[in-house]
Protein backbone atom coordinates (compact mmCIF):
# COMPACT_ATOMS: atom_id res chain seq x y z
CA UNK A 1 0.00 0.00 0.00
CA UNK A 2 1.46 3.35 -1.02
CA UNK A 3 0.18 5.05 2.16
CA UNK A 4 2.48 2.93 4.35
CA UNK A 5 6.09 4.07 4.77
CA UNK A 6 8.73 1.90 6.44
CA UNK A 7 10.84 4.55 8.18
CA UNK A 8 13.02 2.59 10.58
CA UNK A 9 13.72 -1.09 11.26
CA UNK A 10 10.69 -1.43 13.55
CA UNK A 11 8.69 1.71 12.71
CA UNK A 12 6.15 2.49 9.98
CA UNK A 13 4.01 5.56 9.30
CA UNK A 14 0.42 5.01 8.14
CA UNK A 15 -0.87 8.01 6.20
CA UNK A 16 -4.66 8.19 6.60
CA UNK A 17 -5.11 10.74 3.78
CA UNK A 18 -7.72 12.60 5.82
CA UNK A 19 -9.69 14.86 3.48
CA UNK A 20 -7.49 13.41 0.70
CA UNK A 21 -4.51 15.29 2.12
CA UNK A 22 -1.14 13.57 2.47
CA UNK A 23 1.50 14.47 5.09
CA UNK A 24 -1.28 15.52 7.46
CA UNK A 25 -2.43 12.75 9.80
CA UNK A 26 -0.35 9.58 9.92
CA UNK A 27 -0.17 7.34 13.01
CA UNK A 28 3.04 5.46 13.74
CA UNK A 29 3.21 1.67 14.00
CA UNK A 30 5.99 0.18 16.15
CA UNK A 31 6.82 -3.53 16.19
CA UNK A 32 7.92 -4.89 19.58
CA UNK A 33 8.81 -8.55 19.32
CA UNK A 34 5.76 -10.26 17.83
CA UNK A 35 3.40 -7.51 18.98
CA UNK A 36 2.64 -3.94 17.92
CA UNK A 37 2.02 -0.43 19.25
CA UNK A 38 0.07 2.30 17.45
CA UNK A 39 0.95 5.91 18.27
CA UNK A 40 -2.07 8.28 17.98
CA UNK A 41 -4.92 6.68 16.01
CA UNK A 42 -6.18 9.86 14.35
CA UNK A 43 -9.78 11.08 13.94
CA UNK A 44 -12.93 9.02 13.49
CA UNK A 45 -13.03 9.70 9.75
CA UNK A 46 -9.65 7.96 9.30
CA UNK A 47 -10.29 4.78 11.30
CA UNK A 48 -11.54 2.66 8.39
CA UNK A 49 -8.37 3.45 6.46
CA UNK A 50 -6.22 2.81 9.55
CA UNK A 51 -7.79 -0.62 10.14
CA UNK A 52 -7.26 -1.52 6.47
CA UNK A 53 -3.59 -0.55 6.69
CA UNK A 54 -3.08 -2.45 9.94
CA UNK A 55 -4.71 -5.51 8.41
CA UNK A 56 -2.24 -5.25 5.51
CA UNK A 57 0.57 -5.15 8.10
CA UNK A 58 -0.89 -8.26 9.78
CA UNK A 59 -1.84 -6.37 12.92
CA UNK A 60 -4.77 -8.07 14.66
CA UNK A 61 -6.80 -7.66 17.87
CA UNK A 62 -4.57 -10.38 19.35
CA UNK A 63 -1.19 -8.75 18.63
CA UNK A 64 -1.87 -5.02 19.00
CA UNK A 65 -0.59 -4.54 22.55
CA UNK A 66 -1.00 -0.78 23.10
CA UNK A 67 -2.16 2.51 21.73
CA UNK A 68 0.19 5.26 22.93
CA UNK A 69 -1.56 8.66 22.95
CA UNK A 70 0.57 11.79 23.04
CA UNK A 71 -2.61 13.83 23.73
CA UNK A 72 -6.35 13.69 23.11
CA UNK A 73 -7.02 16.33 20.45
CA UNK A 74 -9.38 14.99 17.78
CA UNK A 75 -6.70 14.55 15.12
CA UNK A 76 -4.80 12.27 17.52
CA UNK A 77 -7.45 10.41 19.52
CA UNK A 78 -10.86 11.24 18.07
CA UNK A 79 -11.27 7.84 16.45
CA UNK A 80 -10.14 5.84 19.47
CA UNK A 81 -13.58 4.69 20.62
CA UNK A 82 -14.43 3.50 17.10
CA UNK A 83 -11.00 1.86 16.75
CA UNK A 84 -11.30 -0.08 20.01
CA UNK A 85 -14.57 -1.66 18.95
CA UNK A 86 -12.36 -3.79 16.69
CA UNK A 87 -9.15 -3.86 18.75
CA UNK A 88 -11.03 -4.64 21.96
CA UNK A 89 -8.08 -6.19 23.81
CA UNK A 90 -5.71 -3.26 23.27
CA UNK A 91 -4.78 -1.01 26.20
CA UNK A 92 -4.44 2.77 25.86
CA UNK A 93 -1.74 4.79 27.64
CA UNK A 94 -2.61 8.47 28.10
CA UNK A 95 -2.20 11.45 30.44
CA UNK A 96 -4.53 11.25 33.42
CA UNK A 97 -6.22 14.53 32.43
CA UNK A 98 -7.27 13.02 29.14
CA UNK A 99 -9.06 10.03 30.66
CA UNK A 100 -12.47 11.60 31.50
CA UNK A 101 -12.66 13.17 28.03
CA UNK A 102 -12.03 9.81 26.35
CA UNK A 103 -14.69 8.13 28.47
CA UNK A 104 -17.23 10.91 27.89
CA UNK A 105 -16.16 12.91 24.81
CA UNK A 106 -19.50 14.72 24.39
CA UNK A 107 -19.26 16.88 27.50
CA UNK A 108 -16.06 18.81 26.73
CA UNK A 109 -13.89 17.34 23.97
CA UNK A 110 -16.42 17.36 21.14
CA UNK A 111 -18.06 20.67 21.98
CA UNK A 112 -14.76 22.49 22.49
CA UNK A 113 -13.49 21.05 19.21
CA UNK A 114 -16.57 22.31 17.39
CA UNK A 115 -16.11 25.75 18.93
CA UNK A 116 -12.41 25.90 18.07
CA UNK A 117 -12.18 24.04 14.77
CA UNK A 118 -15.63 24.45 13.23
CA UNK A 119 -15.90 22.61 9.91
CA UNK A 120 -12.60 20.82 10.56
CA UNK A 121 -14.09 19.11 13.64
CA UNK A 122 -17.11 18.10 11.55
CA UNK A 123 -14.73 16.63 8.97
CA UNK A 124 -12.91 14.67 11.69
CA UNK A 125 -16.33 13.38 12.87
CA UNK A 126 -17.66 12.91 16.36
CA UNK A 127 -15.62 10.75 18.78
CA UNK A 128 -17.18 7.68 20.38
CA UNK A 129 -16.67 6.84 24.08
CA UNK A 130 -13.76 4.65 25.21
CA UNK A 131 -14.28 1.93 27.81
CA UNK A 132 -12.55 2.90 31.05
CA UNK A 133 -11.12 -0.58 31.62
CA UNK A 134 -9.00 -0.24 28.47
CA UNK A 135 -7.26 2.93 29.69
CA UNK A 136 -3.95 3.10 31.58
CA UNK A 137 -3.59 6.66 32.95
CA UNK A 138 -0.19 8.25 33.50
CA UNK A 139 -0.44 9.91 36.90
CA UNK A 140 3.09 11.32 37.21
CA UNK A 141 5.25 13.68 35.15
CA UNK A 142 7.38 10.75 33.96
CA UNK A 143 6.54 7.17 33.10
CA UNK A 144 8.63 4.19 31.97
CA UNK A 145 7.29 1.07 30.33
CA UNK A 146 9.00 -2.00 28.87
CA UNK A 147 7.18 -3.86 26.12
CA UNK A 148 8.70 -7.21 25.12
CA UNK A 149 12.20 -5.99 25.97
CA UNK A 150 11.76 -2.54 24.37
CA UNK A 151 11.97 0.41 26.77
CA UNK A 152 9.93 3.59 26.38
CA UNK A 153 10.52 6.66 28.57
CA UNK A 154 7.67 9.18 28.78
CA UNK A 155 7.89 12.80 29.92
CA UNK A 156 5.12 15.33 30.41
CA UNK A 157 5.45 18.04 27.72
CA UNK A 158 2.72 20.67 28.17
CA UNK A 159 2.44 23.79 26.04
CA UNK A 160 0.49 22.61 23.01
CA UNK A 161 -1.89 20.96 25.49
CA UNK A 162 -1.84 20.63 29.27
CA UNK A 163 -2.32 16.86 28.92
CA UNK A 164 0.54 16.27 26.44
CA UNK A 165 3.20 13.56 26.77
CA UNK A 166 6.19 12.80 24.57
CA UNK A 167 8.09 9.53 24.78
CA UNK A 168 11.41 8.13 23.62
CA UNK A 169 12.10 4.66 22.26
CA UNK A 170 15.36 4.07 24.07
CA UNK A 171 17.06 1.52 21.80
CA UNK A 172 17.17 3.92 18.85
CA UNK A 173 16.81 7.24 20.77
CA UNK A 174 13.79 8.34 18.73
CA UNK A 175 11.60 10.92 20.48
CA UNK A 176 7.91 10.72 19.56
CA UNK A 177 7.08 14.38 20.25
CA UNK A 178 3.42 14.61 19.25
CA UNK A 179 2.68 18.29 18.65
CA UNK A 180 5.15 19.66 21.22
CA UNK A 181 7.77 20.56 18.58
CA UNK A 182 5.40 21.76 15.88
CA UNK A 183 4.68 20.20 12.49
CA UNK A 184 7.25 18.97 9.98
CA UNK A 185 6.16 19.00 6.33
CA UNK A 186 8.46 17.16 3.89
CA UNK A 187 6.41 18.29 0.88
CA UNK A 188 7.18 21.94 1.69
CA UNK A 189 10.96 21.55 1.58
CA UNK A 190 11.04 20.18 5.15
CA UNK A 191 9.23 23.13 6.70
CA UNK A 192 8.95 23.08 10.50
CA UNK A 193 5.96 25.08 11.72
CA UNK A 194 4.60 25.85 15.24
CA UNK A 195 1.47 24.15 16.60
CA UNK A 196 0.30 26.60 19.25
CA UNK A 197 -3.51 26.57 19.48
CA UNK A 198 -5.34 28.50 22.20
CA UNK A 199 -4.71 28.23 25.12
CA UNK A 200 -0.98 28.03 24.37
CA UNK A 201 1.62 28.74 27.08
CA UNK A 202 5.01 29.53 25.59
CA UNK A 203 6.94 29.13 28.85
CA UNK A 204 5.59 25.59 29.31
CA UNK A 205 6.21 24.83 25.64
CA UNK A 206 9.86 25.91 25.78
CA UNK A 207 10.44 24.15 29.11
CA UNK A 208 9.03 20.97 27.56
CA UNK A 209 11.44 21.19 24.65
CA UNK A 210 14.35 21.69 27.05
CA UNK A 211 13.27 18.57 28.95
CA UNK A 212 13.45 16.62 25.68
CA UNK A 213 16.91 18.02 24.99
CA UNK A 214 18.08 16.55 28.33
CA UNK A 215 17.22 13.03 27.11
CA UNK A 216 19.61 13.45 24.14
CA UNK A 217 17.37 12.03 21.40
CA UNK A 218 18.95 11.32 18.04
CA UNK A 219 15.78 11.69 15.98
CA UNK A 220 12.35 13.30 16.31
CA UNK A 221 9.16 11.53 15.23
CA UNK A 222 6.72 14.34 14.43
CA UNK A 223 3.01 13.57 14.59
CA UNK A 224 2.66 15.84 11.54
CA UNK A 225 4.78 14.32 9.84
CA UNK A 226 7.90 12.10 9.44
CA UNK A 227 11.01 11.12 11.42
CA UNK A 228 14.00 13.39 11.13
CA UNK A 229 17.63 13.22 12.43
CA UNK A 230 19.58 15.96 14.22
CA UNK A 231 17.05 16.09 17.05
CA UNK A 232 19.10 18.47 19.21
CA UNK A 233 19.37 21.01 16.39
CA UNK A 234 15.66 20.78 15.57
CA UNK A 235 14.61 21.17 19.20
CA UNK A 236 16.74 24.26 19.71
CA UNK A 237 15.67 25.63 16.33
CA UNK A 238 12.03 25.37 17.36
CA UNK A 239 12.66 27.32 20.56
CA UNK A 240 14.14 30.13 18.44
CA UNK A 241 11.12 29.89 16.13
CA UNK A 242 8.66 30.26 19.02
CA UNK A 243 10.54 33.26 20.39
CA UNK A 244 10.57 34.90 16.94
CA UNK A 245 6.80 34.37 16.67
CA UNK A 246 6.24 35.91 20.09
CA UNK A 247 8.20 39.04 19.21
CA UNK A 248 6.50 39.38 15.83
CA UNK A 249 2.96 38.88 17.16
CA UNK A 250 3.60 41.38 19.97
CA UNK A 251 4.65 43.89 17.32
CA UNK A 252 1.49 43.11 15.33
CA UNK A 253 -0.69 43.77 18.37
CA UNK A 254 1.02 47.13 18.92
CA UNK A 255 0.26 47.98 15.28
CA UNK A 256 -3.35 46.79 15.79
CA UNK A 257 -2.87 43.96 13.29
CA UNK A 258 -5.03 41.14 14.68
CA UNK A 259 -6.50 39.39 11.65
CA UNK A 260 -4.81 35.97 11.40
CA UNK A 261 -4.15 36.23 7.66
CA UNK A 262 -2.58 39.66 8.10
CA UNK A 263 -0.47 38.42 11.02
CA UNK A 264 0.60 35.52 8.80
CA UNK A 265 2.03 38.00 6.30
CA UNK A 266 4.04 39.65 9.08
CA UNK A 267 5.26 36.27 10.37
CA UNK A 268 6.38 35.32 6.87
CA UNK A 269 9.03 38.00 7.15
CA UNK A 270 10.64 36.41 10.22
CA UNK A 271 9.89 32.72 9.60
CA UNK A 272 10.49 31.54 6.01
CA UNK A 273 9.47 27.94 6.82
CA UNK A 274 6.04 28.96 8.06
CA UNK A 275 5.81 31.30 5.07
CA UNK A 276 5.89 28.30 2.74
CA UNK A 277 2.76 26.95 4.40
CA UNK A 278 1.06 30.36 4.64
CA UNK A 279 1.45 30.72 0.88
CA UNK A 280 0.25 27.18 0.04
CA UNK A 281 -3.57 27.23 0.03
CA UNK A 282 -4.44 24.15 -2.03
CA UNK A 283 -2.38 21.05 -1.27
CA UNK A 284 -2.03 21.55 2.50
CA UNK A 285 -5.45 22.84 3.52
CA UNK A 286 -5.69 21.01 6.83
CA UNK A 287 -2.17 21.93 7.88
CA UNK A 288 -2.73 25.53 6.85
CA UNK A 289 -5.90 25.61 8.95
CA UNK A 290 -3.86 24.30 11.89
CA UNK A 291 -1.31 27.03 11.32
CA UNK A 292 -3.96 29.75 11.38
CA UNK A 293 -5.11 28.21 14.69
CA UNK A 294 -1.53 28.52 15.92
CA UNK A 295 -1.56 32.23 15.10
CA UNK A 296 -4.82 32.60 17.04
CA UNK A 297 -3.11 30.91 20.00
CA UNK A 298 -0.23 33.38 19.88
CA UNK A 299 -2.55 36.38 19.53
CA UNK A 300 -4.45 35.27 22.64
CA UNK A 301 -1.18 34.55 24.46
CA UNK A 302 0.29 37.97 23.74
CA UNK A 303 -2.99 39.78 24.45
CA UNK A 304 -3.08 38.32 27.97
CA UNK A 305 0.48 39.34 28.87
Amino acid sequence: MDNIKHLEEKIWQLDLKVDNEKEFIAPYLIKVGEEFIVVDVGPTCGIEELINQLSFMKVTPDNLKYVFLTHIHLDHSGGLGTFLKYFNKTKVIVHRRGVPHLIDPDKVLWQSSLDTLGWVAEMYQKPEPVKEDLIIPINDKTFDIEVNGHEFVWIETPGHASHHFSFMMMENKIMFCGDSVGMFIPGLDDAMVPTTPHPYRIESGINSINEMVKLNPLKLAFAHHAIRPNADRLLKKHIDQLKAWEICVKDCIKKKITNEEEVAIELSGVDPESARLFQSKKDFGGLRKALIGSITGFINLVSQE
